[in-house]
């Protein structure tokens, strides 16, 4: 099982997020005190922690988070009352994996999951997401394999992590800071013109005219979205 540290002094959400987790193969280890949540990120070495915004104490998610990443490379989602902008752009800015707005579904929950562990590349231990399928293009992200129409896509590493990044967040708008810091790590950074260099190459892999898209939309000066999955004909 994959462990999963959750730390929110909320018990009805620790419940919640504890019964999910569990349902869905994962190890939860849940705790209201960002002291002992330390202690459990050194003993258990969780995968990925689930922080809420807003701690007892003078303690903030924010705070906690930079105290886990000096001693864990675990990524960090937060789960949060606020939705502000400003609020998700500075936890955004100080290195979190995502950030899910309170209330949310399991679905939801398990999906954003799944989706930091394949960006911090350990896809043995997640268990298989359901392949995204749209207009002929095919994702199956067990196989990292893309196809369009039934023919096999070469793409990149960083093209890949963007239609993945996208595909997995389908139906949302992801900002260019979103998506440069999920794609793009501290030591290699990028930038909105790399971004969009990418973002036409891929562009032009599935054969799509930016000014009348099909699979990748552009949010004038905010980011990216890709359309909900279709399902198949009957």
């Amino acid at each position: 099982d994959v462990p999963i540290l959750v730390v929110d002094d909320d018990p009805q959400t620790l419940m919640y997020v504890r019964r999910t987790l569990a349902g869905r193969g994962y190890d939860p280890i849940v705790t209201a005190d960002p002291e002992e949540a330390l202690r459990l990120v050194e003993q258990s070495r969780p995968r990925l922690a689930l922080l809420d915004m807003m701690l007892p104490g003078s303690n903030d998610g924010i705070g906690l988070m930079g105290s886990i990443q000096r001693i864990s490379d675990a990524p960090v989602i937060f789960l949060s009352a606020y939705g502000q902008d400003e609020v998700i752009a500075r936890a955004f800015d100080a290195g979190a994996a995502d950030y899910i707005v309170k209330p949310f579904s399991s679905t939801e929950l398990v999906v954003r999951i799944r989706a930091a562990l394949r960006r911090w590349e350990d896809p043995h231990r997640i268990g298989a997401a359901e392949p995204y399928a749209h207009a002929g293009l095919v994702i199956n992200y067990d196989e990292r394999l893309v196809t369009l129409h039934g023919q096999p896509l070469r793409l990149t590493a960083t093209e890949y992590g963007l239609v993945s990044e996208l595909s997995t967040n389908a139906g949302r708008v992801l900002t260019h800071n979103q998506l440069l810091r999920r794609i793009w790590r501290p030591s290699k950074p990028g930038d909105i013109r790399t971004l969009r260099t990418h973002i036409r190459r891929l562009r032009q892999k599935l054969d799509e005219n930016a000014d009348a898209p099909t699979y990748i939309f552009a949010e004038s000066r905010v980011g990216y979205r890709m359309p909900k999955p279709t399902p198949p004909p009957p």
